[in-house]
């Protein structure tokens, strides 16, 4: 006798066979999925901000880079990431690197190093390099000066220990006036953009900041005077006087170190939640040879 089928019988009947059909499409999306990312090219490029932040690429490297992604028409922020990545960063500051070795590794081999990691997982790298790289134009101290002066010196200072701001860990460059004299010396903005902020820190001293069209914040401290008619929301030009280096700030007392200008980098970013600090010190050295 065959089953009488009421309206409450026939509803559930197509609950469970809906059920039953969507529990078949998850696991076949699992499956799909599952099997994309395995055949997917490129592993992610997992790294920390500090790493990164402290960054310590030869700068000689740099410029190399530059003239082989020119002459091989690649995207000079790509290999950038990639030699990097491939590095760690290089995570110590006296690193040791054979240079006639980049053409081989990275430049025949580019397209594949390429496909090696995520895309989604460098874009966030090779954006804020990109940024970085278009609009560092010159060095922070004009020319006739750095070029010429042997008294003006500066090294990677990044990591150094200090308690400055309260901070244990030195997050910029230092480029130092070994004549020790305040106001000797003129500063210059490294980008195009606006100032942000130009005044008095009990820390910082006189400072300027200045911001790019890209969000790239970047810091001129303990300067010993701010050059008439530099305000907030001022456009600067790249290469235009800022100030003289001196040795304002510092906390109580003031001028309790020697003449020099702290620079610091801050890029926008979207790997890290927060201030972003990045080493100077071989975009400095880049820049200036």
């Amino acid at each position: 006798m065959r089953e009488k089928l009421t309206l409450p019988r026939i509803f559930k009947r197509r609950i469970k066979d809906y059920f039953f059909k969507l529990c078949v499409l998850v696991v076949l999306f699992i499956i799909i999925g599952g099997a994309f990312s395995l055949l997917r090219p490129g592993i992610r490029l997992r790294v920390d901000a500090e790493t990164v932040a402290a960054f310590r690429v030869p700068h000689r490297a740099i410029g190399m880079l530059q003239v082989y992604a020119e002459r091989n028409s690649i995207s000079f922020p790509e290999l950038f990431v990639l030699f990097n990545a491939e590095n760690d960063f290089f995570p110590e500051k006296l690193t040791a690197y054979d240079l006639s070795a980049i053409e081989r590794l990275y430049i025949s081999d580019f397209k594949r190093l390429l496909r090696r990691y995520n895309t989604r997982s460098i874009a966030p790298f090779v954006a804020m390099y990109e940024n970085l790289f278009s609009e560092i134009e010159v060095f922070p101290i004009p020319d006739g000066w750095y070029e010429y002066d042997p008294s003006i010196m500066f090294g990677d200072s990044w990591g150094v220990e200090h308690n400055f701001q309260g901070r244990r860990m030195h997050m910029g460059t230092a480029i130092i006036d070994r004549e020790n004299i305040r106001g000797r010396v003129p500063v210059s903005s490294m980008t195009y953009g606006h100032v942000r902020e130009a005044g008095w820190d009990n820390n910082l001293g006189y400072f300027v900041t200045i911001i790019t069209k890209n969000d790239t914040l970047y810091l001129y401290a303990h300067l010993d005077s701010i050059a008439t008619g530099i305000a907030t929301g001022q456009d600067i030009a790249a290469g235009q006087t800022i100030g003289q280096m001196g040795n304002s700030g510092g906390g109580r007392g003031g001028r309790s170190f020697p003449v020099h200008l702290h620079l610091a980098i801050s890029p926008s970013v979207t790997f890290v939640r927060g201030d972003f600090w990045i080493n100077p010190y071989p975009l400095l050295r880049n820049i200036a040879n």
